[in-house]
């Protein structure tokens, strides 16, 4: 094996194939880029190493991009008086604007963000690399070529994604592009892919048949991924590769044809989490977005920090939080350096290696320094910021209930509840305060001084939500909502009961019982009202429901032996054929999962007590918290009532719950947009008005009109709305192509 170190004059070799494709006017040979490509088969690592930290290069050139489009277009960030007027038409679907458009012969004032070649420049760059590589070659009897191919596999899936995602259907070319006949020769019509046909693409690929393939080793036997040298600090090559199953679990997600592609989805995202690793499944460990600290004997001071949540999320050589991600170098002589998405958030980046700040207008975000020997990117917070944290992300955290527990011992902790609040809103954003006005930053790409090295493509966190938003649509709301409470685990695994049937008396009023203080009451389901047997045996009306732990006695499915309120899924249905066939495709039921915590509670506070000193408290909410994030309680508020409503009315409102998890999870990170688009296909797949849900979300984000000092102005944009309930704009449009 090899260690390889990524150096200026890798970064800046001429990669073995990188035409670049472009998909406009075919009269000129100016929008290709045109290399010698040669009729080499790569035999070994070192003959592959260019082409393959070429691909990687070029994955740097979308990285930004996707993090921009993706958030700009959703509902959590709002445009400011400092935005762009190319940004501020593309996140206000400004269709009719040339800064819409890609780049074409006639437009040489579009976006560059835009530009759909420089995926392609990616798919490519892959196209030679599966064309070339000889998979045959033998090393200690081991095809040692393998892995590599299956991450150059991995990669142009990826992009196919993206392209998928952003552009809604696009040319699906596998054969490398070498001179103008491929491209004037090529079938458009009759190769193109969108989310109903991309998987597919992907099996008859053979992706699938990758997914045991270890990881291409670059290193020593101490380092055996090898790293990426970016100037500042070493980067494990690891993070640099996308899981296959991921790939795979995406793109049935993204379908939802069916309830069998949900099943798929969820299957895959199950296998990753449960197989990445040989000894330790990525079960979602406890990680804090406060801090909270012991002031006295009594009580406990929350202190709003960056917590272990934030700095999770940033760049982790041990993977705890951040699966895959783009790498950025820390100055120009190590290669692009990642510094835009940090830049509109308002952090103005400097590199050490020159006195100016980063031209942010350059293809490269050069410095004019040419040094390889080391290198740092700072950044100094500025209040003319394009973009802000909006009304919604807000509103989203506004209606969450933070929790919190005082008292002098652990044996008596106190729960204390605090409206409006969840910690990871304060943890994603800092104040910067200018002449006496405080400026909200988003501020996951960079904090105060610091700048963080990487474009994170998957976290751990956004699995699991992934995977909830599968199993939910797969018809097991439950479950999903055991991932977001509690966690899933053989402990708190939800209790299935036959809501449809629950028992009667001889009037036929619903018997409801109490198991806390071992009584019943009787609901006349007519008029709502509610009897009770008094100290005569005479039944009599009682004002509502009142004590402790009420709930409807069901049939033969209902589990007595679990406490009410713990995981708060007593009202769930189903039937044993259901259950059993989850717990067979999805099995929880061993220890694998047993240090696993609830999503949630990442932002919703900390639970009992630990350390005597109580200097910080580590734990957890979770199952703690019955009071406020309660299942019944959770889809009542969105007037889901789960004695009568549809299956398909509970999963809908689980569904809301998750994008708003999304929302406080993934705020500002590229993928919002994306989602809500998805999530509001399915929804009009199931029979709901995704198109209108979608529209109504992004048009209560606020607009340009705020001030600079406001994350956004209070009200309804209705010409947005009205935009965007034509789904044609929730794409980008692909450049014309000639047929042949």
């Amino acid at each position: 094996m090899i260690t390889y170190q990524i150096k200026k004059y890798i970064l800046r070799t001429a990669v073995l194939a990188l035409p670049l494709l472009g998909l406009g006017g075919f009269s000129s040979c100016e929008d290709m880029m045109t290399v010698d490509t040669g009729d080499k088969a790569y035999r070994n690592a070192q003959d592959t190493l260019y082409s393959y930290l070429g691909i990687m290069r070029a994955m740097q050139d979308v990285a930004e991009r996707q993090v921009i489009l993706g958030e700009i277009r959703g509902d959590l960030v709002t445009s400011t008086d400092y935005t762009t007027d190319t940004l501020h038409a593309i996140s206000n679907f400004e269709t009719d604007s040339r800064y819409w458009k890609d780049r074409s012969e006639n437009d040489n004032e579009s976006c560059s963000m835009l530009q759909v070649s420089d995926y392609y420049n990616i798919i490519n760059n892959c196209n030679f690399y599966i064309h070339n590589a000889d998979t045959n070659a033998v090393r200690s009897n081991i095809k040692f070529m393998i892995p590599e191919y299956a991450q150059v596999k991995a990669i142009r899936a990826w992009a196919y994604l993206q392209l998928v995602k952003n552009y809604k259907e696009v040319p699906y070319i596998t054969r490398p592009v070498d001179n103008l006949s491929v491209i004037e020769n090529f079938d458009y019509q009759g190769n193109l892919v969108s989310k109903d046909n991309l998987v597919d693409k992907f099996i008859e690929d053979g992706l699938a048949n990758f997914i045991n393939t270890p990881y291409p080793q670059y290193g020593s036997a101490a380092s055996p991924n090898g790293k990426w040298e970016n100037g500042y600090t070493s980067i494990d090559a690891r993070m640099m590769m996308i899981p296959i199953r991921i790939l795979l679990a995406d793109s049935y997600l993204l379908r939802g044809a069916s309830t069998g592609d949900y099943e798929k989805a969820a299957q895959y995202y199950y296998d990753y989490l449960k197989n990445e690793t040989e000894t330790t499944p990525l079960y979602l460990q406890y990680c804090e977005a406060d801090n909270m600290l012991r002031t006295n004997t009594i009580e406990y001071t929350r202190i709003r920090g960056w917590g272990s949540w934030a700095s999770d999320y940033s760049y982790s050589t041990s993977q705890n939080e951040v699966i895959s991600l783009i790498p950025s170098s820390a100055n120009a002589g190590f290669g692009k350096m990642l510094t835009r998405v940090a830049d509109i958030y308002g952090y103005t980046p400097s590199s050490s290696q020159s006195s100016y700040a980063i031209d942010q207008n350059a293809e490269d975000n050069t410095t004019g320094s040419d040094s390889e020997s080391s290198g740092n990117i700072s950044v100094s917070r500025n209040y003319k910021r394009q973009y802000a944290p909006s009304n919604a992300f807000q509103e989203v955290a506004n209606n969450q209930t933070y929790v919190e527990y005082t008292g002098t011992t652990s044996t008596n902790p106190q729960a204390r509840y605090i409206e409006n609040c969840d910690a990871r809103y304060g943890s994603s954003i800092e104040n910067l305060t200018y002449e006496g006005d405080a400026y909200p930053l988003c501020c996951k790409a960079a904090r105060g001084g610091a700048f963080y090295y990487s474009i994170p493509i998957y976290r751990k966190t956004l699995i699991w939500l992934r995977l909830a938003e599968a199993i939910n649509r797969a018809g097991y709301p439950e479950f999903a909502f055991a991932i977001l409470k509690d966690g899933i685990t053989q402990y708190s695994l939800p209790t299935y009961v036959n809501r449809y049937i629950p028992k009667y008396d001889d009037e036929g009023r619903v018997i409801y019982y109490n198991r806390i203080e071992d009584n019943y009451r009787y609901k006349d389901t007519e008029t709502g009202i509610f009897y009770e047997y008094d100290e005569e045996g005479t039944l009599v009306e009682v004002e509502g429901m009142t004590g402790s732990s009420y709930m409807m006695v069901k049939d033969t499915l209902y589990n007595d032996s679990l406490s009410y309120g713990t995981y708060g899924a007593m009202y769930y249905v189903t039937d044993t054929v259901k259950l059993n066939k989850f717990n067979t495709f999805l099995n929880f039921k061993n220890d694998h999962w047993d240090n696993m915590y609830g999503l949630h509670a990442r932002g919703a506070g900390l639970g009992s007590w630990a350390s005597s000193n109580g200097t910080i408290i580590t734990n957890i909410a979770g199952y703690h918290d019955s009071i406020y994030y309660d299942y019944s309680k959770l889809l009542l508020a969105q007037g889901v009532d789960l004695e009568n409503a549809s299956e398909n009315d509970v999963i809908n409102a689980i569904e809301n719950l998750i994008v708003d998890e999304l929302a406080l999870e993934t705020a500002f990170e590229g993928n919002r947009f994306t989602d809500l688009v998805r999530i509001a296909e399915h929804k009009n797949l199931s029979g709901y008005n995704g198109t209108e849900w979608l529209a109504n979300k992004i048009a209560n984000r606020g607009t340009k009109s705020s001030t600079p000092t406001s994350a956004g102005v209070d009200g309804f944009d209705q010409s947005l709305f009205d935009k965007l309930k034509d789904v044609s704009v929730w794409y980008f449009p692909l450049p014309k192509w000639k047929t042949k």
